[in-house]
């Protein structure tokens, strides 16, 4: 029989109340955290949901429970009531990618935030994840309980520690007065009927002196039928200042589509003690041990005086701590050592005559002493859970040679956010045949294992652009390489030369010079790594179809780079095989694949005849198989 726990949750499934049946489990959760009862009906409920890497989990942690109880014919009987898609695709948009303004969006109020922060409406923890990894402990609370596993999940399987979720609800929070550092109400407050009313929870919440961070809708920027209120600046600050008495501070930096105002709490003698705070919220589902192994981190530079302070400085905040640094001078005009000063003790500094930064890279992994490499910039701040964050998916994945994350682009200006470099589209195919297409790779928020470099020999001495690129292009051909969907270092902009001093590069120019060293690559590329090297699945079963449309896609890629001639070559096998077996039937990849290549003709007004006429005599085959 089952528990009453368990019935409990099943008669909830049956009248349809899913999220009560969290919120039953969640209850028996908090107060004991090793309740089977509780772990095993959030299986079934996350089986429901649609959760299917969850509900694995869970029913893995209480299998024993389920086997005595007979539960195995239970989930049965739950897996008919699935046969309704509509019940799992309810909550499909809690596991959607987000676009680059909403990033964009999310790294400007993590940044605002610090110390213990209440995230009020925290969904399924993305923007609770950019708080974080920021260095905040985040405590996140919604409405919705298979939002709030979804977050919690997904913040134990990233390897955070600080994050804590719970449902609740912001009109009436269960939380003493005055107890966070910052309070979150982002994309709220034009969902709910009483807005006034979370304002003024958020506002009780928070700490004397502490910030409230309010992000709307602009307007009618954002058009959903969801919304209850539609707000302006004049209309959300008179609002606030209803509420609290206060007024709201503007950040002009965020993307048109929002308003996000801070609110300063003021300061007041508070009496009494606050609660502890993690009692209050559910316990994580795991934690992911912590990895102790030495990181050797080597940050070239090259007249960096103004910038490379603060990213040493970061590089000590990490929360990881077994770290050597290694900065390489590459013969400063202007030497850093003033400017470093304070880390000399700390520090392996190395000069050496300009060569470039490959040179520079090259004379620093000859000191290397750790089981982890990480290559920073001199000019950029790294965020202070990356290095622990990294290692514990090593750990959790050990036949890993390297992760690299996500990052935050900021101008050095006036320090705005300009974009999110986000691959997460491409993170699951991210091999050498993706990274052909584009450096999805920013070598910043990279760390592999040093072994990789008894293949790989270091960096291209010659190359003065682009030799991460090559570097990650030829790790890839022999390492297996991975995604952490979190960012962990902030990019700066500036419009600083880079290169050695004898090849200096412009900002102007960075576009153009890197492309052209990245011509140089795929032109080696090209003539030393047999096609059925790159496309193995394609040459595989030896099907010619898959092997022509190989060639085609290699063709695109080289053309894309303007190396016409690589292209031309691979096209004309193409054409002359499609046509001596038969005009096979290429997939639809293949024929979009075609189509660009017809239309960088026509844009580029190539004048390549073979090239050109090749192009368009595929172009009719298709046509003709259509026909």
């Amino acid at each position: 029989m089952p528990s009453s726990l368990i019935q409990q949750v099943i008669d909830m499934v049956k009248q349809g109340n899913i999220e009560d049946g969290y919120e039953i489990c969640f209850s028996e959760l908090t107060s004991n955290h090793d309740n089977r009862n509780a772990l095993a009906g959030l299986g079934l409920l996350s089986i429901l949901s649609g959760n299917d890497e969850i509900a694995e989990w869970y029913l893995q942690e209480s299998e024993e429970l389920l086997v005595e109880l007979g539960v195995p014919n239970l989930i049965a009987d739950i897996l008919k009531i699935i046969s309704n898609s509509n019940l799992r695709s309810k909550w499909d948009h809690y596991r959607g990618l987000r676009n680059q303004q909403e990033l964009i969006m999310m790294a400007e109020i993590a940044s605002q935030c610090y110390g213990d922060v209440l995230e009020i409406g925290c969904a399924s923890g993305d923007l609770s994840l950019f708080i974080a990894s920021h260095g905040a402990n985040l405590y996140g609370v919604d409405t919705n309980p298979i939002a709030v596993d979804l977050a919690r999940h997904k913040a134990a399987k990233l390897g955070f520690d600080t994050c804590r979720f719970q449902t609740g609800n912001g009109y009436q929070l269960q939380f003493d007065d005055h107890i966070f550092d910052t309070v979150v109400v982002a994309d709220v407050l034009e969902l709910v009927e009483e807005p006034k009313r979370i304002i003024n929870e958020a506002y009780r919440v928070c700490k004397p002196g502490g910030t409230v961070l309010i992000s709307v809708p602009n307007g009618y920027a954002i058009p959903d039928s969801s919304h209850f209120n539609i707000f302006t600046k004049k209309i959300l600050n008179n609002l606030v200042q209803f509420s609290t008495g206060c007024s709201l501070q503007w950040n002009s930096s965020v993307p048109k589509q929002w308003i996000l105002g801070a609110l300063i709490k003021p300061t007041e003698v508070v009496q009494g003690s606050p609660s502890e705070i993690s009692a209050l919220f559910l316990p994580q589902p795991y934690k992911i041990p912590e990895n102790d192994q030495l990181v050797s981190v080597i940050i070239p530079t090259y007249n960096r005086s103004d910038y490379i302070a603060k990213a040493v400085q970061s590089v000590f905040n990490q929360t990881h701590k077994n770290i050597e640094v290694i900065v390489v001078d590459d013969g400063s005009t202007t030497p850093p050592k003033e400017a470093l000063a304070p880390y000399l003790d700390r520090i392996n500094y190395i000069y050496k005559e300009n060569g470039g930064k490959s040179s520079a890279l090259n004379e620093a992994i000859k000191q290397v002493n750790g089981d982890f490499i990480w290559v920073f910039d001199d000019d950029d701040i790294a965020l202070p859970l990356k290095l622990e964050l990294q290692l514990k998916r090593f750990h959790t994945n050990p036949e890993l040679d390297m992760i690299h994350t996500n990052s935050i682009d900021f101008n050095t200006a006036d320090g705005q956010v300009v974009r999110v470099h986000d691959p997460s589209p491409f993170a699951e195919q991210l091999d050498f045949k993706m990274l052909m297409r584009g450096c999805f790779v920013h070598g910043p928020t990279v760390l592999f294992r040093r072994g990789c470099l008894e293949k790989l020999e270091g960096w291209d001495n010659e190359l003065v652009r682009a030799q991460d690129y090559d570097f990650w292009l030829r790790m890839a051909r022999s390492y297996r390489m991975d995604y952490l969907p979190v960012p962990t270092v902030r990019y700066r902009i500036h419009s600083g030369e880079r290169g050695s001093a004898e090849n200096r590069v412009s900002f102007n120019e960075i576009y153009s010079k890197t492309l052209n060293y990245e011509r140089l690559i795929f032109r080696k590329l090209y003539y030393s790594i047999p096609i059925q090297e790159i496309y193995k699945e394609n040459f595989e079963n030896e099907n010619i179809t898959l092997m022509l449309e190989a060639f085609i896609e290699r063709a695109l890629v080289y053309s894309a780079r303007g190396l016409l001639q690589e292209a031309k070559q691979d096209l004309v096998i193409a054409k002359n095989n499609a046509l001596s077996f038969g005009n096979p039937n290429f997939g639809r990849e293949t024929i979009e694949n075609i189509q660009k290549l017809a239309q960088l003709a026509t844009q580029n007004n190539w004048d390549d005849h073979e090239l050109v006429s090749s192009i368009f005599e595929l172009i009719q085959l298709i046509n003709q198989i259509d026909e």
